[in-house]
C-alpha cells in the first residue's frame, strides 16, 4: 500500500498525542481517594481495653457560618486598615487567626474539595474545574446532612455543582467565573445572609464571596478597589457577629463563624501557582474560647476534621488532615482528648496499608502508644491537666507527622500506563526522526501491514497485562478486565505494528550520505539551541525560568543572522569597488547597507524594551516591569498612547497582508478596540465618561465577519463552481487579519503591541534567512525552526509562563456579560497561546509565498514543489515538538518523587500536551491550506 510521508507525519503526531494521553492517565489520577463513606457508628468505643464513651462525642457548637472570601490573602487581613472591625476582635482576643498551606494547584474546585474532605485532590482537578463535576468524596457536609442538619449555601455556584443535594436552600453566583463582576454577585450574597441569619432551621451557612478574587484576576492584589472590597467583607463579618449575639442569647449555647480563603493571590494578580502569597490562607475563628498557636501553619487538610469533630459528626472517610488543636480550645478536656483520639487513629489505621509489619517501628506509632498511655492516665486522674496536655501534644505530633506522610503516599501513579504512553511516545519520534532523513524527492514509502506481527504483538501485551496483575499483583487500572482497556490495548499494539510496519518502509530510503542541514553555520545554533533547551527541562530551576533560555538562544539567532547578511552587504560592496563597476550601484548598495543598520538596531532596541514589557518566571516574577507601571492609574495617559501606538503598528502590518477592503475595515476594526477600552474605563479618549454599552463589540463583530466573508466568498465560489485553486495566501492572509484583530480586542492594552511586533519580527527575520540560505530546503528548515522558537519567546513576552496562575481569565471575557464556555474557552486558548499560534500562521504564509514566488537559489527543481514543502514542514515541525516534550515525559517520570514535581513540573506537561492538540490542529490546517 502506498502512503503519503505527510499523511504518516500526520498519523504520528495522532499518535503521539494518544501516547501523551496514557502518560497523563497514569501520572495525573483524577482521584487521590475512595468513594467510601464514614460512619457515626465508626467512632471508636475503647482505648486498648478500656471502653469509652461514645456519647461523650457531640457537637460543641449549635451553628455555624462558614465564610469563605475567594483568593483571601494573609497580608489582607494583617492590614488593619483593610478589615478594622475584624482586627479589633483580634486584638481583643474575641477571635483567633491562623495561617493555613494550601497545595497546589490553587484554583477555587480542588481547594473546596480539600476544606470539605480532608483529602489532597488531583492535580487535574485544576482542568475540571471550570465543570466543576459532582464530588463523590466523603465530606463533613454529607456527614451533617446524614444527621438531618440542615445546610444553606449562598456564593459561587462551584459549590452547588459539587454538592448538587446536600443544601436545604442556596443561592449560586450563575456566572461565578465571570471576572467581571466586582459587586453585584457579593451584594446578592449579602442579602440572603441577611435574610438567612432570621431563620433557625439550619446548623450551618456557607458564604462563598468572589468579588476580591475578580479584582485579583483583572487589576491584581494592590488594586484601589481591593481596600473598599475587604472593607465591604469586614460589614458583613460584623452583621453576622451581631447575629451570633442573639443567637447565643436565644438557644443559650455556642455558634461559630470562621473566616478563610480557599487560595491565596499572586503579587500579579491571579492564582494557581505555588507561590507563598497563593499557598499560604489565613483563617479567624470568632465565637469560641480558642487559643493563640506556636504552630507556624496548619493544613488546609486540617479544616475537615476539625469541622467534623466541632459539628458532632463522623470525620470523613477520605481525610487525612490533623486537627487544628486551637480551635477545640473550648470543648471540655475529656471530649477534646477523645476527639483527637479518633482522629490518630484513623490516620494510623490509614498508614498501616502502605506500612504493613513496619508499622510499630515508625517514629510516629511510638508518639501515638505514649498518647495512648497517657490518654489512659488520664482517664484514671481527670484533674492532672499536665497528662492532659503531654497526651494532646504526643497525638497532635503523630497525627502531624501521619498526616505528611499519608499525603506523599495517597499521590497513586498507575506506572503500566506512564510506561506505555513513554515507550509509544519514544517509538513515535524515533520514526519522526528518521522520516527527517529521507530525502525531499521521496513522498511516499510502501506500507507492507504484517497480521502476523499483531498477533504477536497483542499476544505479549496480554501475557505481560496477565502477568503484572495476576503473578506479580500490580495495581493499576489499566490492567483492569474491562471493554474500555481492552480496547486500549487493541489500540496501543495496532499502533506499535504499524510503527514496524513503517520502519520496514523507512529504513531502505535512508540516505546515509545526506548531511543535516543545521550542522552548516549558521544553523550550527538552532541545533545547539534546541538540544539545550531540551536537556534543560530535567531541571527544575530551568523550568521555572524558560524564558531565560529562549530570550538568550532567539537573541544569539537574531545577532548571528544580521551579522551573516551585513557581511554579505559588505562583500559586495566590496566586490562592486573591486570591479570599478557603476557608481549608481555602489551608492544604491551603500544605502541599502544604512537602511539595513537602522531596520537592525530599531529591531533589537525593540526586543530589549519586549523582553522588559512583562517580567515572568518565578524567582523575578515579583519585580516591577513595564506592564505593570503602565496599569497604575496615573499612568492612564502613557497606556492610552502605547495603545494606539500598539494599534497603528498593527494596522501597517496587517494592510501588507491584505487588500484595500479588508484594510478598511481592518483600521475600523482598531479603532473600535480603542474605542473599547476608553468605554470601559481604561484607556483615555477626549475625557469620554466609561460606559457599560456593547455597541463597539458587536460592531467589531461585524467587521470581523465581513473580513472573513471577503476572503471566503472567493474561494467558495471556485469550489462551487469547481474552478481550479490558485496558488496564493489570500486565505491565509485572512485568517492572519482576523487573528492579529481578535488578538488585539482580548489583550491587556499594553500588551497589543506585541501582536504587530511578532508581525514585524517574522518578516524581519524571514528575510534576514532568504538573504543567507543557500537553497530552498535549507530555508524552510530555517523558517520552520526560527518560527518555532519565535512563538515561545513571545509566549513568555506576554507575561506567560509554566505557571498555571500567568493564565489571564479576563481575556477570557472581553464583550462578554455572561459565562460562555465555548467563547471564553477559545478567548484564553488564543491569549494564551498568541504567540505559537501567530508564528505559526505566518511561517505558512512564508512558505505558501514561497512555493508561489521562484527561489532567489535553486539547489534542485523538485524544491519548487508545494508537496515537498509541505512534507518537509510537517515532519520537522512534529520532530521538534516531538523530542523535547518526550525528553521531558521522561524526566517527569523519574522525578514523579521530587519536592517540585506538583509546583513546578508537572504544570509544564499540562501546557505542553495542550499546546500539541493545537499543533494537530495546525497540521490538519496545514493539509487544508497546501492542497
Amino acid at each position: 500500500m502506498i502512503v503519503f510521508i505527510y499523511h504518516i507525519s500526520l498519523y504520528l503526531l495522532l499518535v503521539y498525542i494518544f501516547a501523551l494521553s496514557l502518560f497523563c492517565y497514569g501520572f495525573f489520577p483524577l482521584s487521590f481517594s475512595p468513594s467510601t463513606k464514614s460512619s457515626i457508628k465508626d467512632i471508636p468505643g475503647s482505648l486498648d481495653s478500656i471502653r469509652l464513651d461514645t456519647d461523650s462525642y457531640k457537637p460543641h457548637n449549635s451553628r455555624a457560618v462558614l465564610m469563605v472570601i475567594d483568593a483571601l490573602r494573609c497580608d489582607f487581613v494583617t492590614q488593619r486598615t483593610n478589615m478594622p472591625f475584624l482586627n479589633k476582635l483580634i486584638e481583643d482576643g474575641r477571635a483567633c487567626q491562623y495561617q493555613l498551606e494550601v497545595h497546589p494547584p490553587t484554583v477555587t474546585m480542588p481547594r473546596i474539595k480539600a476544606m470539605t474532605s480532608g483529602a489532597i485532590p488531583s492535580f487535574l482537578d485544576v482542568i475540571l474545574n471550570l465543570g466543576s463535576p459532582q464530588v463523590t468524596l466523603d465530606t463533613f457536609l454529607y456527614q451533617m446532612v446524614q444527621l438531618q442538619r440542615r445546610i444553606v449555601f449562598y456564593g459561587d455556584n462551584t459549590w452547588t455543582n459539587m454538592f448538587p443535594d446536600l443544601f436545604t436552600r442556596k443561592g449560586e453566583n450563575v456566572d461565578s467565573l465571570y471576572v467581571n463582576d466586582f459587586y453585584e454577585g457579593d451584594r446578592n450574597i449579602t442579602n440572603n445572609m441577611r435574610l438567612e441569619i432570621r431563620n433557625y432551621d439550619w446548623k450551618l451557612m456557607i458564604l462563598h464571596y468572589l468579588g476580591l478574587d475578580h479584582i485579583g484576576h483583572v487589576e491584581g492584589p494592590f488594586s484601589d478597589k481591593v481596600p473598599g472590597k475587604l472593607k465591604e467583607m469586614d460589614g458583613v463579618i460584623e452583621e453576622i457577629h451581631e447575629a451570633m449575639k442573639i443567637w447565643d442569647e436565644k438557644f443559650h449555647s455556642k455558634s461559630l463563624l470562621v473566616i478563610t480563603g480557599d487560595h491565596g493571590m499572586r503579587d500579579s494578580g491571579g492564582h494557581g501557582g505555588s507561590t507563598h502569597p497563593e499557598t499560604h490562607v489565613p483563617i479567624v475563628m470568632l465565637g469560641n474560647n480558642c487559643s493563640e498557636s506556636n504552630a507556624e501553619n496548619f493544613l488546609q487538610i486540617d479544616l475537615a476534621p476539625t469541622f467534623a469533630v466541632l459539628m458532632g459528626v463522623a470525620i470523613p472517610y477520605s481525610s487525612i488532615g490533623a486537627m487544628i488543636d486551637p480551635m477545640l480550645n473550648h470543648v471540655p478536656p475529656l471530649e477534646r482528648i477523645y476527639a483527637t483520639y479518633y482522629n490518630t487513629k484513623r490516620l494510623i489505621e490509614k498508614a498501616s496499608v502502605f506500612y504493613g509489619n513496619q508499622l510499630k517501628e515508625q517514629d510516629f506509632f511510638t508518639h501515638y502508644k505514649e498518647a495512648k498511655l497517657l490518654h489512659s492516665m488520664y482517664l484514671e486522674h481527670q484533674d492532672d491537666s499536665e497528662i492532659l496536655q503531654k497526651a494532646l501534644d504526643k497525638y497532635s505530633t503523630a497525627s502531624r507527622n501521619l498526616s505528611r506522610i499519608l499525603i506523599r503516599n495517597y499521590i497513586l501513579y498507575d506506572i503500566p500506563s506512564i510506561v506505555m504512553g513513554i515507550v509509544i511516545c519514544i517509538l513515535t519520534t524515533g520514526l519522526s526522526a528518521l522520516l527527517c532523513i529521507i530525502p525531499y524527492q521521496h513522498i511516499h514509502i510502501n506500507l507492507n501491514f504484517k497480521f502476523t506481527r499483531w498477533l504477536v504483538l497483542v499476544a505479549a501485551g496480554l501475557f505481560s497485562k496477565y502477568y503484572l496483575k495476576i503473578i506479580i499483583g500490580v495495581e493499576s487500572n489499566i490492567l483492569q478486565n474491562t471493554f474500555f482497556n481492552h480496547a486500549l490495548f487493541v489500540i496501543t499494539f495496532t499502533s506499535i505494528t504499524i510503527h514496524w510496519c513503517l520502519l520496514d518502509g523507512v529504513i531502505p530510503l535512508l540516505n546515509k550520505s545526506t548531511k543535516l542541514k543545521l550542522l552548516k553555520s549558521p544553523g550550527t545554533l538552532l541545533l545547539v539551541g534546541s538540544v539545550f533547551h531540551m536537556l534543560s527541562l530535567s531541571s527544575s530551576s530551568f523550568v521555572e525560568e524558560e524564558h531565560q533560555t529562549w530570550y538568550f538562544f532567539n537573541n544569539s539567532w537574531f545577532l548571528l543572522i544580521t551579522v551573516i547578511e551585513f557581511r554579505i552587504i559588505n562583500r559586495t560592496i566590496r566586490h562592486i569597488k573591486e570591479e570599478k563597476a557603476n557608481e549608481v550601484l555602489l551608492l544604491h548598495c551603500r544605502r541599502e547597507r544604512d537602511e539595513f543598520c537602522i531596520s537592525a538596531g530599531l529591531f533589537f532596541v525593540g526586543h530589549i524594551l519586549l523582553r522588559r514589557w512583562n517580567q515572568t518566571g518565578d524567582k523575578w516574577q515579583h519585580m516591577p516591569d513595564i506592564g505593570d507601571w503602565l496599569g497604575k492609574e496615573e499612568n492612564k495617559f502613557w497606556l492610552s498612547v502605547i495603545l494606539l501606538f500598539g494599534l497603528v503598528y498593527l494596522f501597517l502590518y496587517i494592510i501588507r497582508f491584505c487588500g484595500f477592503l479588508t484594510g478598511v475595515l481592518s483600521m475600523m476594526a482598531c479603532m473600535l478596540v480603542y474605542y473599547y477600552r476608553a468605554m470601559t474605563g481604561i484607556v483615555s479618549l477626549w475625557n469620554i465618561t466609561p460606559s457599560k454599552t456593547n455597541s463597539c463589540i458587536n460592531i467589531f463583530w461585524i467587521n470581523l465577519l465581513e473580513i472573513l466573508l471577503i476572503g471566503l466568498l472567493p474561494k467558495l465560489y471556485r469550489t462551487v463552481m469547481r474552478k481550479s485553486e490558485p496558488k496564493t495566501s489570500k486565505m491565509l492572509s485572512t485568517v492572519i487579519c482576523l487573528t492579529a484583530l481578535l488578538s488585539a480586542m482580548i489583550h491587556k492594552p499594553h500588551n497589543v503591541v506585541l501582536v504587530a511586533s511578532i508581525l514585524s519580527t517574522s518578516q524581519y527575520l524571514v528575510k534576514r534567512i532568504d538573504h543567507i540560505a543557500e537553497s530552498k530546503a535549507e530555508n524552510s528548515l530555517l523558517k520552520i525552526i526560527t518560527h518555532v522558537w519565535l512563538g515561545k519567546m513571545f509566549y513568555f513576552y506576554q507575561g506567560n509562563s509554566n505557571n498555571l496562575a500567568t493564565v489571564d481569565l479576563n481575556a477570557g471575557y472581553v464583550g462578554l456579560s455572561s459565562f460562555n464556555f465555548t467563547r471564553v474557552g477559545l478567548f484564553l486558548t488564543l491569549n494564551t497561546f498568541n504567540g505559537q499560534i501567530l508564528s505559526f500562521l505566518l511561517l505558512i504564509y512564508h512558505l505558501v509565498n514561497g512555493v508561489t514566488h521562484e527561489p532567489p537559489l535553486k539547489s534542485m527543481q523538485i524544491e519548487q514543489s508545494g508537496t515537498i514543502v509541505k512534507q518537509s514542514l510537517l515532519k520537522l515541525l512534529g520532530l521538534v515538538l516531538m523530542v523535547p516534550l518526550t525528553f521531558y515525559t521522561i524526566v517527569v517520570a523519574l522525578m514523579r518523587n521530587h519536592i517540585f514535581v506538583w509546583t513546578v513540573f508537572s504544570p509544564k506537561i499540562i501546557y505542553d500536551c495542550f499546546y500539541t492538540l493545537l499543533v494537530f490542529i495546525q497540521f490538519l490546517i496545514i493539509s487544508f491550506n497546501f492542497g
